[in-house]
């Protein structure tokens, strides 16, 4: 334990990212959405943020509006997400998602808790403590942009 705590912050930083991109990648793939994680990620913003507009859907993930078009075609086109015209303002299309959309976040929502509950419950009592304080300590590292 002595040892683990000397390990300077940019060690320890890097360890972190690749263990937090290698469970990442582990749970996408078991969730198996069915689309590409762009989509993924795009569809889950729209039931975070929706109704939303593509300008505000680009802005949330930091991509361009051309990009952001081709996405949102995308998401409609496998009926994911809706395009609404503004009754008040006929410029101004709004994003949201449909009960086909939500049914697909939650079935990859469950199919990656799922397997990180069987992985969880191989751990001993004691590890599953330090894990539980760990994701409350990563939960904060997430917050915020600094």
């Amino acid at each position: 334990m002595a040892t683990e705590l000397a390990v300077g912050h940019t060690e320890l930083a890097a360890r972190l990212r690749v263990a937090v991109w290698r469970l990442a990648r582990r749970m996408r793939h078991a969730s198996d959405p069915g689309i590409t994680p762009t989509l993924h990620a795009a569809l889950f913003c729209v039931e975070q943020h929706g109704p939303l507009t593509a300008g505000q859907l680009a802005g949330h993930e930091h991509v361009t509006k051309p990009t952001m078009t081709r996405t949102i075609a995308a998401l409609v086109e496998d009926g994911l997400i809706t395009r609404t015209v503004d009754p008040l303002d006929g410029r101004v299309t709004w994003l949201q998602i449909t009960p086909g959309g939500t049914r697909l976040l939650q079935r990859s929502r469950r199919r990656s808790d799922e397997y990180l509950a069987r992985r969880v419950r191989k751990l001993s009592d004691e590890e599953r403590s330090v894990l539980a304080r760990a994701a409350a300590i990563l939960e904060r590292l997430g917050e915020g942009d600094g």
